[in-house]
């Protein structure tokens, strides 16, 4: 979930009469527990916008400032308030809401729980305490317990804006027009709910989100205790870094599935590089399913072990390990994509394939 731009009829007015006091506050389900992520509009950011507005309505466009980012969808969707509140200028006020801003806004990148999100959640609950208060004006407040529906924009305005004008409201380029201007007259946040089937790369050569993950620097030590030639130590680090990806919450099923195969792949054509030939058994017979094991008979784990067959006979791979992964994990992905969703059990089953072949060579 992203902010995109918030509009202040009375843009000139804050930072002289008035402060603004912004607050977007999900809730969602995220390994086994439930996370509350608060996030505060930053004034420092709003009045180097806003300044020089005078009296005409001001706009404050954010860039790449999520309160959600790279979160898996659960069933129980994600909760929603994003209200934008007035209160009476002070500067003591101002560098209290700005701390709190500081501090929210640093949780809000990615998803987990940390001693940051604890403290930004304390700091939120001081700060909602302000919305009672008589001092303190609500200019527009908005609540969803089911906010997620399918991409695209969501719009929170205030009551000044008429049916009538709001079908004829478009967003261009992150802006929000009315008849091909600015909207002018209303107050209003605009927010982009980015929906991605996957945070795998869309091509061999491009960034790979995975490796911003917390287990990927796993990778990073199999990879250099290959180089080494300590196969051994590499194969404990495998097993490490194979079940932090079947844990982790930061994963969608499917992601999950192509992950642990990416990764075996990848360690298979390194130790290839720096064995004799011949010296190291490849996979290809040993990475079939067992017919008497009903639990890795699944669409999803066939299909991974089929690309996984298929990747091990092609050559000339990237020598970077972190190329090397993207490369194999984007294969796998087109392989995978064509089988229905993967459920919680199907790393599992994949991970006893790839135990028992290892078993084998």
């Amino acid at each position: 979930m992203r902010m995109v731009e918030m509009g202040l009829r009375e843009g000139g007015k804050f930072f002289s009469s008035f402060l603004p006091l912004g607050v977007v506050l999900t809730e969602f389900s995220f390994g086994d527990g439930r996370q509350r992520r608060p996030t505060i509009l930053s004034n420092d950011e709003i009045a180097a916008q806003l300044k020089g507005a005078g009296a005409a309505p001001g706009y404050v466009d954010f860039k790449n400032i999520y309160a959600v980012r790279r979160a898996p969808m659960k069933q129980d969707n994600l909760s929603l308030f994003v209200g934008l509140f007035r209160l009476p200028f002070h500067d003591v006020a101002q560098q209290v809401l700005q701390l709190a801003a500081d501090l929210t806004t640093q949780t809000g990148l990615a998803p987990g729980v940390s001693d940051g999100l604890r403290v930004a959640e304390k700091i939120y609950d001081r700060v909602a305490g302000l919305f009672g208060l008589n001092i303190v004006t609500p200019l527009f407040s908005y609540a969803d317990g089911n906010a997620l529906g399918r991409s695209g924009y969501l719009l929170v305005a205030g009551s000044d804006l008429e049916e009538t004008a709001a079908k004829r409201l478009v967003v261009t380029d992150d802006r929000l027009l009315l008849d091909g201007q600015r909207v002018s007259g209303l107050d209003y946040c605009l927010l982009a709910i980015e929906f991605t089937a996957s945070l795998l790369p869309d091509g061999p050569d491009t960034i790979n989100p995975l490796t911003q993950l917390g287990f990927h620097r796993h990778w990073q030590g199999v990879a250099s205790s290959i180089m080494k030639r300590e196969l051994e130590q590499a194969d404990e680090q495998m097993l490490t870094l194979r079940a932090e990806v079947i844990t982790s919450p930061e994963l969608a099923e499917n992601d999950r599935l192509v992950a642990i195969g990416a990764y075996q792949t990848s360690y298979d054509k390194l130790v290839e590089r720096v064995t004799p030939r011949n010296a190291h058994r490849g996979w290809e017979k040993a990475l079939l399913p067992d017919p008497n094991d009903k639990t890795i008979i699944k669409p999803g784990v066939t299909e991974v072990l089929k690309g996984m067959q298929i990747r091990l006979l092609i050559k000339g791979a990237p020598e970077d390990p972190d190329k090397l992964f993207a490369s194999e994990a984007f294969a796998l992905r087109t392989t995978v994509g064509k089988a229905a969703l993967a459920d919680s059990d199907s790393a599992v089953a994949l991970a006893r394939v790839i135990d028992r072949a290892a078993a084998t060579r």
